[in-house]
């Protein structure tokens, strides 16, 4: 059974994700790679560097995990007490898509209506359960398409400028609205290489109101460019940070606090580079990694499901901080 962890550091405001890769740092863990699996009709998230590099994945500092972990914790048993399951209800979120061009073509970011249609479709999909694993209570539906030709905008970094400019201008709606930011994400820093996605946590939604939502690399939509994750689940991923979870491996094999969710086996590090490594074990004693989850960092057609703990810390976050079930 796998034990709450420890974490340390700073409090971060967004939970800066990428699937292969993104910034360097503690958090994802381990060396740069070069990408395998490439398809020859497509290109590595990082093909222009020849490099996937290591994601580092900002966590809410231990303050914050305790602060969680303790409501979380009288949530459900406010639940039980008054015998009710959120997952027996369903919360429909609106999602806004804003797409931030540089100019007319599909490599400048001009990604057709079609895409946004079909990642809606792929997002209720896996929150419904169809591609594996437990059936969640969200469920997701186009609420509109702002399009935006702004060079700047285009071209983001996680915390950037552009990127406080462009949500502060942009967003719409409240705590429930999803808002999806499509752009070209690059590292800050001087980093090479390309970042696929990014969430904001609900805990920080008071805090960080008119900045919520994710950000997503627009080459990595279902039927983008890039080989392995361009079936749309590097979206759900992040829709999985912005309903409150957080990653697999966070917190190792020895921490504290770890993701919060008990059901989750311990995952030292992501599988960078690796397609579906089935059988895995990087921590001995605590279950096989949990490969096919949302929330690791294996290659799209890999990642297929949620569990039961996940649910429910979905639940709990959607409640408590974005309203969805008030």
């Amino acid at each position: 059974m796998k034990q709450p962890r420890t974490t340390l550091g700073v409090m971060i405001l967004l939970a800066v994700c990428c699937v292969p890769g993104c910034a360097t740092g503690g958090g994802g863990g381990g060396d740069e790679q070069s990408s395998s699996s490439e398809s020859s009709s497509s290109v590595s998230p990082t093909a222009s560097t020849g490099r996937v590099l290591i994601c580092d994945t900002p966590e809410p500092d231990t303050g914050t995990m305790n602060f969680l972990a303790s409501e979380f914790a009288a949530f459900g048993r406010a639940s039980r007490s008054q015998q009710t399951s959120g997952s027996s209800r369903i919360a429909t979120v609106p999602v806004y898509f804003h797409v931030i061009s540089k100019g007319s073509s599909f490599a400048d970011g001009e990604v057709p209506d079609a895409m946004l249609v079909e990642q809606v479709d792929i997002l209720n999909r896996a929150y419904s359960g169809e591609t594996g694993g437990l059936r969640t209570p969200f469920r997701f539906e186009l609420a509109g398409i702002n399009r935006v030709r702004n060079a700047n905008w285009h071209v983001m970094s996680p915390g950037s400028e552009s990127e406080l400019e462009a949500k502060q201008e942009l967003r719409i709606g409240g705590a429930d609205a999803l808002n999806i930011f499509l752009v070209d994400i690059v590292p800050g820093g001087g980093i090479e290489g390309k970042i696929l996605g990014y969430a904001s946590l609900p805990v920080f939604y008071g805090l960080i109101a008119p900045f919520d939502g994710i950000v997503i690399n627009f080459n990595a939509l279902p039927g983008g460019p890039l080989a392995h994750y361009n079936t749309g689940h590097v979206t759900v991923h992040e829709v999985g940070h912005w309903l409150g979870l957080l990653h697999t491996f966070q917190g190792e094999c020895d921490g504290f606090f770890n993701d919060l969710v008990l059901d989750t086996p311990a995952e030292k590090t992501p599988g960078q580079g690796d397609f579906c490594p089935l059988g895995r074990d990087t921590c001995p004693g605590e279950g096989v990694d949990p490969i096919h989850n949302h929330m690791t960092y294996t290659a799209d057609e890999c990642r297929t499901e949620f569990t039961q703990g996940q649910v429910d810390f979905m639940i709990f976050n959607s409640t408590v901080f974005r309203n969805l079930f008030l």
